[in-house]
């Protein structure tokens, strides 16, 4: 038996410390604005439009990425109905927001090399696919590269609506004209608790997103698009405005942490890490894919030694029992990667002692 003392949990969730925020919340009280797309809220889309490079128009702050993938699901897809397509391989809330939006979830196979969908691929696929397909609905795997431009030639041949779920990948994430949304979530590396951005170039689908965030209002307070009520608070923006303000020095821990891993996982055989991860880009997990199906026996085994491990995303979507009547092709590589793939501890505070403990808890795990 381990040692509770001793244990090393899957993460650490660390926001900006209270002093950082403190500011921000006494400009909250000067205003008396607390919501509704307040000053704070404003200056947050400023300096992330500012941080990607993008119009302040084309940042639309949600008060969580799932909300934020319905949202632009809806607009982008608007007077459609039918399926939605989605990697199997993937998060549950990439297939609520589908149903959440109206449309009926259609599971697809993912690269088993790169653990998401391929543009081309898919291309080649939809002439099998019998039935009305509403938009496509694309996964960013644990902040892998979003192929945001493949997709959006794909949208623009095609004329089906993509939406890219890129909830890790803020670190790596751009514009273009097809919405990507990312998670702001206390568990990923740029993280306010709760939250989620969307990022859209086309203007005109920007404007739709953002009213369909506060009840459809285009202009005043008529109710001209279907909408809900996904907006970000001002205290939410207070947390996002001093996360930004520590943005580099919170950035260079997870890189830090990655450059560990790297170093320390060089010379282990029999697996190698996630598509996603990387000591150039700044991710909140680190996933190894074994060359053997036994990622539940390692998950097991490691909790035997007191270290936490998940198989992030189940068996996939596929096999949630909510989700097991949708439509789906063979989804033999999402069960190759189900079998194969593991969360590892990550936080910015993971030493070197305890990735050495962590693989070498792998190690035995392997052998046996």
């Amino acid at each position: 038996m381990s040692d509770p003392a001793s244990k090393i949990p899957l993460m650490r969730p660390r926001l900006p410390h209270a002093a950082s925020i403190f500011p921000y919340l006494e400009e909250i009280d000067r205003n008396r604005w607390y919501s509704n797309s307040g000053p704070l809220e404003h200056l947050f889309e400023a300096r992330l439009a500012s941080y990607f490079d993008i119009a302040e128009s084309q940042v639309i702050c949600v008060s969580n990425c799932t909300l934020g993938l319905e949202i632009a699901l809806r607009m982008t897809a608007r007077y459609r109905s039918g399926y939605c397509l989605m990697p199997s391989f993937t998060f549950v809330a990439t297939a609520h927001a589908a149903v959440s939006a109206g449309l009926e979830p259609y599971f697809l196979d993912v690269d088993r090399n790169t653990w998401a969908l391929d543009p081309d691929a898919i291309q080649d696929r939809l002439s099998k696919i019998e039935g009305q397909i509403a938009a496509v609905m694309p996964v960013a795997p644990f902040g892998a590269s979003s192929d945001l431009g493949r997709w959006t030639a794909f949208a623009r041949k095609t004329g089906i609506p993509v939406v890219l779920d890129a909830a890790a990948s803020f670190d790596k994430a751009g514009g273009d004209r097809i919405p990507l949304v990312l998670s702001l979530h206390a568990t990923k590396a740029f993280g306010i608790g709760e939250g989620g951005v969307v990022l859209c170039k086309n203007e005109d689908l920007a404007n739709n997103i953002r009213a369909g965030r506060n009840f459809g209002f285009l202009e005043g307070r008529s109710a001209n698009l279907t909408g809900t009520n996904a907006k970000l608070s001002e205290y939410s923006a207070a947390v996002g405005l001093a996360a930004l303000d520590h943005w580099k020095e919170t950035r260079q821990e997870f890189l830090a942490v990655a450059q560990r891993y790297s170093d320390i996982f060089s010379g282990v055989g029999g697996l190698r890490l996630g598509p996603g991860f990387s000591q150039e880009t700044a991710n909140s997990t680190c996933n190894i894919q074994f060359e053997a199906p036994i990622a539940s026996h390692v998950v097991k085994h490691l909790a035997s030694e007191g270290i936490e491990a998940r198989k992030w995303w189940n068996n996939g979507c596929h096999n949630e029992p909510i989700f097991s009547k949708y439509p789906r092709e063979d989804l033999q590589d999402t069960q190759f990667l189900a079998d194969r793939v593991v969360g590892l501890p990550f936080f910015g505070e993971l030493n070197r002692a305890a990735i050495i403990r962590i693989r070498d808890g792998i190690e035995r795990a392997i052998s046996r």
